[in-house]
C-alpha cells in the first residue's frame, strides 16, 4: 500500500483496536472489552445504589434493563468470549444487582432471578445467537453463509446431512473449531 506521496506505507502495530464500540487485542481476544463493559456496568450500578436506597421490583427492573444490562449485552453476538472468567465476570454484575431489590437479598441467585422473572445473561446471549442465526438462514440479514472462508475453507453454516429434521431444513451440522473461530456465531450456536 502506498501513501499519498507514493512512498510505501507500513501499517503500525497496536496492542488493541476499537471498532464500533468493541475492543479487540492482537490475538483477537475480547477480554479487555469485556472487563471495560463490566466496569461501566458496575459504575452505573453504584450510581443506582446510592440514588435509590429502598428499591422495589418494578423500579429495579426498569433501572436494570435500561441502564445496566445494555452494557453487558451490547453486540454480544459478535464479541462473546468462551473464557469462563469472562462469563463469570458478566454474571457477577447481575448477581450483585439483584441483591439490591428490597426483600430478595437473602435468597439464592437463581431464586432472585425467578422472583424477578429474569433469565441468566448466558441464556440471553445464547438466545441472541440463535436469533441471529435464524435471521441469516432465512435471509433477513443478507449474509452469504454458504460461501467458504478463504483462510480455513469452511462455510459459515452447513446444513445437516440428515433428512430427519422434524419438518424443517434449518438444522445445522456441528462445527468443531480449534482456533479463534470458536467464538464466531456458527460455532457458538452449534455447540452441544
Amino acid at each position: 500500500m502506498n501513501g499519498s506521496d507514493g512512498s510505501p506505507h507500513t501499517p503500525e502495530s497496536v496492542e488493541e483496536e476499537r471498532d464500533l464500540g468493541i475492543t479487540v487485542d492482537q490475538r483477537l481476544q475480547l477480554s479487555s472489552h469485556m472487563q471495560a463493559q463490566v466496569s461501566k456496568a458496575n459504575r452505573v450500578l453504584g450510581a443506582i445504589k446510592h440514588t435509590f436506597t429502598p428499591m422495589d421490583k418494578i423500579a429495579f427492573l426498569h433501572l436494570y434493563k435500561s441502564l445496566v444490562r445494555p452494557h453487558l449485552e451490547y453486540a454480544s453476538v459478535i464479541w462473546f468470549s468462551k473464557l469462563k472468567r469472562d462469563k463469570d465476570a458478566l454474571e457477577r454484575v447481575q448477581r450483585r444487582v439483584t441483591r439490591l431489590v428490597t426483600g430478595l437479598s437473602h435468597l439464592s441467585y437463581s431464586e432472585r432471578l425467578a422472583s424477578l422473572q429474569l433469565p441468566t445473561l448466558q441464556f440471553r446471549r445464547h438466545r441472541a445467537d440463535l436469533i441471529q442465526a435464524f435471521k441469516i438462514m432465512k435471509n433477513i440479514d443478507q449474509v452469504d453463509y454458504r460461501r467458504e472462508c478463504n483462510s480455513c475453507g469452511r462455510a459459515m453454516f452447513k446444513p445437516t446431512l440428515s433428512t430427519a429434521t422434524r419438518g424443517h431444513n434449518l438444522k445445522l451440522q456441528l462445527q468443531h473449531q480449534t482456533s479463534y473461530r470458536k467464538t464466531f456465531p456458527p460455532a457458538k450456536i452449534t455447540e452441544p
